[in-house]
């Protein structure tokens, strides 16, 4: 008879609990729900790639996929209204700040874009074109002195540069800088972004910088984020905690690519950063500009496996990690940014769950955000140690094509770890034969 009791208390137990309604998720807040600079994971995001019709809408209907990827934070590139005077198609051609370009949508797009977005805990920055403006710009004849000129008087393209399709602003000019800081400011408090990726940095001054870093770190009821395309150590002393990793990335090119230069290029250039400046670097094995001008990474590396050991370089070894469109379904040639070049998603199946994986990796193991970095020399396996708190995750990459047999340190020797990637215990012994790209992330 007690057992019946127990048994009636257990199914009305169960009853109730099946009524009870699910916990809700929490909206999101623009405090707490924004990581820190040094936990991103970044997915740039090309609307003219990213779907078949190159819209903002095409962006949210795959926000699912794209958290998927374990993602944090996405950059939208410009979708400002673009400007038709000496145009070349160029989203960075912008003619108005606070315009959305009709290709890509509406305002309200963008807005639902982040609404979802932050539906998923997923922060949202846009790409910030502060150098310079479309020739079509209304500022072009409003505040001509807002541009700089030649000695004859006429408003210059950036110098310097081959940007035929844009006017170079001055920002000596106190007024400007008033302006482009409202601009900004727009986007934050009516439209609801959650920080900037700033384009072309180190073509603005330092003075620019600090007084936009000091208005816009002054609003305190958010938390903002900030990337700077740029690599000067004053960017840091500006305020902008998140900077270019832009020798690495060469260095990266150099070692994977045809001139199969030693691996130990990589942690000298990873000194050096960390010496230039105490920002945080950010790591990337392509972006928009070299997926464009130069080439995706199985085409720049030689292959779809190339392509994943590279990535797993940039996300594993340090900074913070970006996936650029397409990136994860190994995009070969080159994709376009000056007009719709559609991603097909259906390539090589399996390959962008292995991409998540690596960012999985990132959430999981504290020892790979903060971690000490201890690398082991070799000049084409890239092995490295990131440990903390006792927590250890060995790295090993084979960044040639071909088999390596890598004779293990004595310190890793004869050791017992679990392998991170196949989710498989595994014992080292005094070397390890890595097929061509090989991956081994393991942990202990």
């Amino acid at each position: 008879m007690k057992r019946h009791k127990h048994l009636f208390g257990i199914l009305a137990l169960a009853a109730l609990a099946a009524c009870r309604p699910e916990p809700q998720p929490q909206p999101w807040n623009s405090l707490t729900d924004v990581v820190d600079p040094e936990d991103l994971l970044l997915y740039e995001v090309n609307p003219r790639a990213h779907s078949a019709a190159g819209t903002i809408a095409g962006i949210t209907a795959d926000l699912d996929r794209i958290k998927s990827l374990n993602v944090n934070t996405i950059w939208l590139m410009p979708v400002f209204k673009m400007g038709q005077l000496k145009s070349v198609g160029s989203p960075y051609c912008v003619a108005d700040y606070r315009a959305i370009d009709p290709e890509f949508g509406t305002l309200d797009d963008l807005k639902t874009l982040i609404a979802e977005a932050h539906e998923r805990k997923m922060s949202v920055i846009i790409d910030w074109v502060a150098n310079h403006t479309a020739w079509d710009h209304p500022w072009i004849t409003q505040h001509p002195e807002w541009y700089t000129t030649n000695a004859a008087g006429t408003i210059v393209h950036p110098p310097g540069t081959n940007w035929q399709d844009v006017a170079d602003l001055n920002f000596a000019n106190p007024a400007l800088q008033l302006a482009m800081i409202d601009e900004m400011k727009y986007w934050v408090f009516e439209v609801g972004i959650d920080g900037f990726r700033f384009d072309a940095a180190d073509y603005v001054p330092f003075a620019f910088w600090k007084s936009a870093m000091d208005d816009l770190k002054g609003i305190t009821d958010r938390k903002l984020l900030f990337l700077t395309e740029g690599e000067r150590p004053d960017h840091y002393n500006a305020g902008m905690p998140l900077i270019y990793g832009w020798n690495w990335n060469y260095n990266l090119q150099q070692v994977f690519g045809t001139a199969q230069a030693p691996v130990t290029n990589l942690f000298t250039a990873n000194t050096a950063e960390t010496n230039a400046s105490p920002a945080i670097r950010l790591r990337f094995a392509t972006n928009h500009d070299q997926s464009a001008w130069e080439a995706t990474p199985v085409t720049l590396f030689g292959g779809v496996e190339a392509s994943f050991a590279a990535q797993a370089a940039a996300v594993l070894m340090g900074g913070v990690p970006l996936i650029y469109t397409g990136q994860e379904v190994g995009e070969a040639g080159t994709t376009s940014f000056f007009g719709k070049d559609p991603v097909n998603w259906s390539a090589n199946p399996g390959l962008q769950e292995r991409f998540g994986q690596l960012f999985a990796l990132r959430l999981e193991y504290n020892a790979l955000r903060y971690g000490a970095l201890k690398p082991y020399s070799h000049p084409n396996v890239l092995a490295f140690e990131r440990e903390l708190d006792g927590e250890r995750v060995l790295v090993l990459i084979n960044t040639r094509s071909a088999a390596v047999t890598y004779n293990l340190p004595t310190a890793l020797r004869d050791s017992d770890w679990t392998d991170l990637l196949r989710a498989e215990p595994k014992s080292l012994a005094t070397s390890l034969t890595l097929a061509g790209h090989e991956v081994v992330v393991l942990a202990r």
